[in-house]
């Protein structure tokens, strides 16, 4: 009898240090699936599916799995991230977004954060999203652009995801005196297709979408909503320009709540070698947007999208 009850005392003990410690020696070592979907919350052909992409590629070399990506759009980013929230936290599901699930939250398009997710880290930097006009306008820098608008109110159209960062750029903008006319265009490869369509006036895009209607002459850019001017293209941020519109853009890698965390440590492991390391990987990202590498794994990760939040306190939505 003695020897029975002792038996259930330890079986007792055993379960409830699982349960303290929520994990069991079957996740704690748990593989990868076959197959992984990475949810990007925006649409094919722009710069956050060219760096899921990117990354996809060389995460499946490292790791083994097919990582396939799925561009899942709508409600300013909200139903992608909102899909991988409530996926099984198996390993099979991965968000990658940006700085505007921050936004999603901000301007109450969504009810929850990153305390939603196991976060893995931030994976690159967008070095500003340009402020790009039709060049019949002619505007040189963002004081033409303001003068414009002054004296013609509302008639000039920028093109927003309602939502999401360029949403709140807009907002700073019309804040700082530009009067002009928000329209939801949808995501950043929606949004150039209205400006080349001639629907919008002023949009806001990563350079390296935009560079060769910048080179024909078709579009020009007049300004950035990076704290931090891009040389390379000779391109003067908002700040710089003393525009009050400015906002640091980041792209991250998150887990569902529970994933096993050998498969979160693993995978961002695999994403600091990438960045860090491979110099093919290193080239594509500048070649195509002038990105330069980098990687916050982590609570370091999470400090930067607090800044984000802190910026966005400001914006009127």
């Amino acid at each position: 009898m003695r020897k029975i009850l002792a038996m259930l005392l330890v079986t007792v003990l055993a379960m409830s240090f699982v349960l303290a410690n929520g994990t069991t020696e079957n996740t704690a070592t748990a593989k990868w699936p076959k197959n992984v979907e990475i949810i990007v919350p925006a649409g094919a052909g722009g710069d956050t599916d060219f760096n899921a992409r990117l990354l996809a590629q060389y995460l499946q070399e490292k790791i083994g799995s097919n990582f396939v990506i799925s561009n899942v759009n709508g409600n300013g980013g909200a139903t992608g991230t909102r899909q991988v929230k409530n996926a099984e936290p198996d390993g099979s599901s991965i968000l990658f977004y940006h700085s505007a699930f921050v936004v999603n939250k901000a301007s109450g398009a969504v009810d929850y954060g990153f305390d939603s997710y196991d976060f893995s880290c931030i994976a690159a930097m967008n070095r500003g999203n340009m402020i790009v006009s039709q060049s019949k306008y002619g505007f040189k820098n963002m004081a033409d652009l303001k003068a414009y608008t002054q004296t013609h109110p509302n008639e000039l159209k920028i093109a927003v995801q309602t939502g999401a960062t360029s949403y709140a750029v807009a907002m700073q903008l019309i804040a700082d005196g530009f009067k002009l006319n928000t329209v939801d265009a949808g995501s950043a490869s929606a949004r150039l297709a209205a400006i080349l369509g001639g629907h919008v006036d002023v949009i806001l895009a990563a350079y390296g979408s935009v560079k060769d209607y910048v080179k024909d002459g078709t579009l020009d850019v007049i300004g950035s909503d990076s704290p931090n001017d891009l040389e390379e293209a000779g391109v003067i941020s908002n700040v710089n320009q003393g525009v009050k519109a400015s906002l640091p853009f980041y792209y991250f890698f998150a887990f569902p709540k529970g994933t096993p965390a050998n498969l979160v440590s693993d995978f961002t492991a695999a994403v600091g070698d990438i960045v860090n390391n491979n110099k093919e990987y290193q080239k594509k990202i500048y070649d195509a947007y002038y990105q330069k590498p980098t990687f916050i794994p982590g609570a370091e990760g999470l400090k930067k999208y607090a800044e984000v939040e802190e910026i966005l306190k400001t914006v009127k939505f």
